[in-house]
Parts: C-alpha cells; sequence; structure tokens
C-alpha cells in the first residue's frame, strides 16, 4: 500500500498512463460501433457548414436518455480531427470508468488499493468497449462515482438527496440502461448496509429505500413521457430485432445458446483470441480465489446483496429492453466492477504464496494489456490502405462500407466497420450511420435516408451469406461507391452490375455503373 497521498497519486496514475497503452498503439481504435458515434459528432459539429453534409444529414437536437456524450463529443469535433477526437473521448470514458470504481471502493473499505487498480486495467478493453456501446460505458462510470457519493454522505440526507437526484439525472441523460445500474448499486449496497447493521429496524431500511427512490422521480417521469411520445416500442419480438440486425439470431441448438451466453463473462476482458480470453480469465479468478481463502483479500460483508443482484443481471440474460440490444452482453462488465468495487485488502503479512499469487495476477495484467497492444498496433496498415482508397472517393460521394465478417462480434478476422463510419467524419461522404428519431440528436436525410431504409428493410446489417446481393442492392438505390473491407475473404467475385476501382491486400473500391467519374 502507498505511503502517503501523493505517493498514491502518482502510483494510480502511472497505472491509469500503462492502461492507455493499447489505445495508442493504432490510430483506429478498433471498435465495432466507436467511431459510427464519432462520425455523428462529426456531423453535428460541421452540418450547418458544410453543403455535403447537409444532403444526407439533419439536426434533431431533444432530450434523449443516450445524448450524454453527443454533448461532449460534438464540441470536441470542432477542435479536434475525428481520429484525435476519438482517442480523447477514449481516455475520457477510461479515466471515468477508473476513478469511479477506485472512488467507490475507497468509500467501501477506507482503502486505496494498488491491485484493485491494477485489476482495473484490462476492463478497460471489455467486450463491450469493442462493441463500441460509448454512453453505455461512460454512463456506467458515472454510476459509480454517484454511488460512492450517496454512500459517503448518506447520512446527510439533506444534501445527499438532492445532489444524488442530479447525479441521477445525469445518468439517465447518458444513457437510460446505465441509471438503471445505478439503481441496483446503491438500492443493494443499502440492503447490505441494513444487514449489517447490529441494531436493525426495518423503517431504516425503508427510510433510506426511499431516499433512494426519490432520486428516480425526474428520470422514471421523463421516461413515461418519451415512450408515450414515440419512443422505443416495449417488448418487439425476438425475430422482428433479429431481422433488423438489433440482437443477432438465436443459435440452434442448446450447447451454442449456453456458449452464446458464456462469452460475454469469459470475454469480459477481450484480447486477440478467445482462448487467451479464457485462460487467463481462468487463471486470474484462480489467484484471485486463492487470496480470498487465505485471507489476503476480503469482500466487504454489506457487499454481498450487491454481488447476488449483478449475478442476477449476468443469469437472468434479459436480451432487449425497451428496444435496446444486447444488454445480457453488457451485464458482465457491471458484475465485474461491482466485485472490484467491494474487494478490501485485510491487514496483517504477505505469506510468499499469497505474494507470488498477487505479482501473478498483475503479470496477467501485463501481459494482457501486450497482448491487446500488439494485436491493435496492427490495424496501422489497415488504416494506411483504407485512406488509399478514400482519397479516391470524391467528395459529397454516397458511399456504403461493406465490412466482410463471420460473425457480429468475432476476432478470428480484423474487425473494420469502424472504415465505412470514417468516410462521414474524415471526407464528409454520405454514409450509413445511427440516426434514430427517439435515440439520436441526428437525422439521416434526402437521398441516404430513402437509401438506407431501402437496405434495412431487405438486408440484416451482418449482411452475412449476401454480399453480393447487398451490394448490388446498394448500387441501385443511389450509393455511388462501395468500400468493401476484408475484401480477400469474399468467396464469390463482385458481381458484374459494379466496376472494381481499386484494390489493397485488405479493402476493395468498387463504382457504381451509374456514377460518373470525376
Amino acid at each position: 500500500m502507498p505511503r502517503s497521498p501523493v505517493q498514491t497519486g502518482i502510483l494510480f496514475a502511472a497505472l491509469f498512463l500503462i492502461g492507455l497503452v493499447p489505445l495508442f498503439a493504432t490510430p483506429v481504435i478498433p471498435s465495432i460501433d466507436f467511431y459510427n458515434h464519432v462520425a455523428r459528432f462529426y456531423v453535428l459539429s460541421h452540418v450547418g457548414s458544410s453543403a455535403a453534409l447537409a444532403q444526407y444529414y439533419q439536426t434533431h437536437w431533444s432530450l434523449l436518455p443516450d445524448i450524454g456524450l453527443d454533448l461532449i463529443g460534438t464540441p470536441l469535433l470542432i477542435f479536434f480531427s475525428p481520429l484525435i477526437a476519438g482517442h480523447i473521448i477514449s481516455v475520457g470514458i477510461f479515466a471515468v470508468l477508473f476513478g469511479g470504481v477506485l472512488y467507490l471502493n475507497s468509500v467501501l473499505t477506507g482503502q486505496k488499493s494498488p491491485l484493485i487498480a491494477a485489476l482495473l486495467l484490462p476492463l478497460f478493453y471489455s467486450y463491450i468497449m469493442n462493441w463500441g456501446f460509448t454512453n453505455f460505458l461512460l454512463g456506467l462510470g458515472f454510476a459509480f462515482w454517484a454511488a460512492g457519493w450517496w454512500i459517503s454522505h448518506r447520512d446527510r440526507p439533506h444534501v445527499a438527496v438532492p445532489v444524488s437526484s442530479l447525479f441521477a439525472v445525469a445518468i439517465f441523460f447518458t444513457h437510460g440502461l446505465a441509471f438503471g445500474l445505478y439503481g441496483i448499486l446503491v438500492a443493494f449496497l443499502e440492503m447490505g448496509l441494513f444487514l449489517s447493521a447490529p441494531n436493525r429496524k426495518m423503517r431504516d431500511l425503508v427510510r433510506s429505500l426511499s431516499l433512494v427512490a426519490i432520486q428516480a422521480i425526474f428520470p422514471i417521469l421523463f421516461f413515461i413521457y418519451w415512450i408515450a411520445n414515440g419512443g422505443h416500442d416495449v417488448g418487439p419480438s425476438a425475430a422482428a430485432l433479429a431481422a433488423h440486425g438489433v440482437v443477432p439470431p438465436s443459435p440452434g441448438g442448446l450447447g451454442d445458446r449456453i456458449l452464446r451466453r458464456l462469452i460475454p463473462i469469459l470475454r469480459v476482458e477481450e484480447g486477440p483470441a478467445y482462448w487467451f480470453d479464457i485462460a487467463t480469465f481462468v487463471l486470474q479468478a484462480i489467484a484471485i480465489l486463492y487470496l480470498l481463502g487465505r485471507g489476503r483479500i476480503a469482500i466487504i460483508r454489506p457487499a454481498w446483496p450487491l454481488l447476488v443482484a449483478a449475478a442476477a443481471t449476468v443469469a437472468i440474460g434479459v436480451p432487449v429492453l425497451f428496444g435496446v440490444g444486447y444488454i445480457t452482453d453488457r451485464m458482465p462488465l457491471f458484475a465485474a466492477l461491482c466485485l472490484l468495487s467491494v474487494l478490501r485488502i485485510a491487514p496483517g503479512e504477505w505469506t510468499a504464496g499469497t505474494r507470488v499469487a498477487s505479482g501473478f495476477i498483475v503479470a496477467i495484467v501485463f501481459v494482457r494489456l501486450l497482448a491487446v497492444a500488439i494485436d491493435w498496433s496492427g490495424y496501422g496498415q489497415f488504416y494506411r490502405e483504407y485512406r488509399s482508397l478514400a482519397e479516391m472517393i470524391p467528395p459529397g460521394s454516397m458511399t456504403v462500407g461493406v465490412p466482410v465478417a463471420n460473425f457480429y462480434h468475432e476476432t478470428d478476422v480484423p474487425r473494420c466497420e469502424m472504415f465505412g463510419h470514417l468516410l462521414v467524419a474524415q471526407d464528409e461522404q454520405g454514409a450509413p450511420l445511427f440516426g434514430q428519431k427517439n435515440q439520436h440528436p441526428m437525422l439521416l436525410a434526402g437521398r441516404l435516408k430513402s437509401a438506407v431504409q431501402f437496405l434495412d428493410a431487405r438486408f440484416a446489417p451482418d449482411r452475412i451469406g449476401n454480399y453480393a446481393g447487398y451490394m448490388t442492392a446498394a448500387a441501385s438505390v443511389g450509393f455511388n461507391y462501395i468500400l468493401v473491407c476484408n475484401a480477400h475473404l469474399l468467396a464469390q467475385p463482385f458481381p458484374s452490375e459494379i466496376i472494381l476501382v481499386a484494390k489493397t491486400p485488405h479493402f476493395a473500391l468498387l463504382r457504381s455503373k451509374g456514377t460518373s467519374l470525376p
């Protein structure tokens, strides 16, 4: 343990910087949806001054449950390039998560543990970060900060309730699901504190939970208003969601379904390969269980109701909630962060065995970070190939990216969803982006809107198994250019209705026959 606050600050800052190494190993972050959001921020910050963007997009600012990062990212894209802004946003999200969990851990345990800080680092590169669910991650970090504030000030409700209510509103407008998880955090910690109290009276629990509930009044009222005014439909069928890419089609057999549920757990820290993630997960778990068994680390007593609730969120497995998909995939990260926030380093001497176990945990952390950094560094070459083709596309063209993949979230082929989105942010092309009326402050417009609606009605976004049909349809509805990533994985030739402009080892640029040469 550090011996002074200054030493603690220096050590934690050094650990945090080490955790950023993979992020700065690549110019483009290989995150599935991340640059879709960055491109939206770029559009929102430039559409008023860009005739090219105004053809395809329009602003739609309003209060929405997922608007928090738009308010931060949009002004950021005025001053920084999309790649730099993307890295700044990622660092900010990591810092909020890192600080929030450590703050709650410090409030609950009275400690500032370097071991807990080290264990947080691989979770920067989580299964959810690689999805690119940025609003959720930022909201989740805010939730841990707000939970720490509540626990540290709960004995002064005249201060805690109004301030925490503001925190709750901020979390809600960052991400609605993160607001729900904040409620789980504080409510079940209150239950744990009640059960751990020497003199328990039921009215004390009712009072504390009532004070927690007050924080939810405005978000719940707004959510009801949002649903009543055209928010996501509640409870759409799984088949409809799968057809439109909100969730992947359910695997057929029981074994496949079990594996589908296990992957987000075993890969809660996601690295370059399945076997690597599973091996390091198991080894970390064994070392942590050994330290728990030897009494060197402990779970604080009031935390047990929270841990049971967090485990339940993983086990219940709700795939969709209010039209938002991949709920099940997000819960293992929440559970892992809850566990780290309630671990306490026990007093006493460390034996040789416990020292080895703790050193082994730290070694795995650094091996994981190094492996991710090496894997991500390869995306520099992909980015250079992408830019060599993107520069051939005339400004203001309507262009669609086609990432060739094996499944919806794989690591055995390079991720390349981000390159189609960067066409908007770097070259002001018209390309498909997230633009749902009740979820984003930007809408698609003009020819792009019509073309995307047509493709969405006929093809699931994954397009696996029918790339030729998708590309042919894209050209027929007005897309001038098609940027194919992982083109070397295509089993069939390009459709004859489309002209091949240029190729690199991993990309191909195609042009619709109806598009005039510049």
